[in-house]
């Protein structure tokens, strides 16, 4: 059985016209063509009674082939194509974007506590936060990424069906050796959505597991109780990350 690090949630990357932007990652909800887990994603693993690994729910395979599938649009982004020096920015934002460069490069080296890159829309911080996860899966390591607002979507849909699949999924994502979690934010949420997103933050600040989160948050000015932990500089760096949106400006 591979491990739950090769598993990673199920993503699905939409592309605009421009084929080189990242344009919108949503997790698929459902594989219903699936006759194995009724199009669930989950399976109960095969155990004995009282086998310690009864009762334990594992991704289906059909999960496994789409997030394989999805891989392939992760390739377009790594390190060495990310530009330090787009159109239109000034001496200022290069050297912004170059300490993001070095930043991102060092912790892909040793993925050891949290790193947050925040700053306006169109300045390459998913593009840095999937070059880390892409350089950590070629070594083997068990990572995971999510696109937090469809995360928070795909947990509510699970939790108001049955609610079967929703504490294997839960669990997972906060149980991740290494989560990237791209989009983060603390406003506009409901209650519900902010309690899910404190639990995971708050497991995961409380037992140092590597992190690395995206933002559009003002860290200078916000804070809240989930901020205050990313904000902890005993646990990570946060790297503000000033210059112009490329997607107006000029393509990265």
């Amino acid at each position: 059985m591979e491990s739950l690090g090769d598993i990673y949630k199920n993503i699905k990357i939409q592309k605009d016209k421009n084929p080189d932007k990242l344009r919108e990652i949503n997790q698929i909800s459902s594989l219903s063509d699936c006759s194995i887990c009724g199009g669930t994603g989950w399976i109960g693993e095969d155990a004995e009674i009282f086998d310690p690994e009864f009762g334990k729910i594992i991704p289906c395979k059909c999960l496994n082939s789409q997030i394989r599938k999805s891989l392939e649009y992760f390739s377009n982004y790594s390190l060495k194509n990310f530009n330090v020096s787009p159109p239109n920015t000034t001496a200022k934002h290069k050297k912004s974007l170059s300490h993001a460069y070095e930043v991102a490069k060092n912790y892909a080296k040793s993925p050891e506590g949290w790193v947050t890159f925040y700053g306006p829309t169109g300045i390459g911080k998913t593009h840095l936060a999937i070059s880390i996860f892409m350089n950590l899966k070629s070594k083997g390591k068990d990572a995971m990424f999510v696109f937090v607002p469809d995360m928070l979507d795909e947990l509510r849909n699970s939790y108001s069906d049955s609610g079967d699949n929703y504490v294997p999924k839960f669990n997972y994502i906060k149980e991740a050796k290494i989560l990237v979690l791209d989009d983060f934010g603390s406003e506009n949420y409901s209650r519900w959505a902010f309690e899910k997103l404190y639990q995971i933050i708050t497991w995961r600040y409380n037992r140092k597991l590597p992190t690395i989160i995206t933002s559009s948050n003002d860290f200078d000015k916000k804070h809240d109780a989930m901020i205050s932990r990313i904000q902890d500089p005993l646990i990570g760096q946060i790297i503000k990350i000033e210059s112009v949106d490329y997607r107006m400006k000029g393509k990265r």
